[in-house]
């Protein structure tokens, strides 16, 4: 389960490396932020060892950051 939130954290991570942030609108820096903030969020809880509330979060960053690329 660690390592599944851990792919997704990085699938996210490089998703928002392919975003323009620059281009976005207000929107859609704001999602940005939000999904930095997921990713950050997912990683604290990994250290907590709440896995099941990090994938969650993990799978709302990635989601958000796939969205960005579109």
């Amino acid at each position: 389960a660690d390592q599944s939130v851990r792919t997704l954290l990085a699938r996210a991570a490089r998703d928002l490396g392919r975003v323009n942030y620059q281009a976005l609108d207000t929107d859609g820096r704001a999602q940005y932020e939000t999904a930095r903030r997921f990713m950050q969020q997912a990683d604290d809880a990994l250290k907590a060892r709440n896995v099941m509330f990090a994938g969650k979060l993990a799978d709302k960053a990635a989601t958000m950051a796939s969205v960005l690329l579109r």
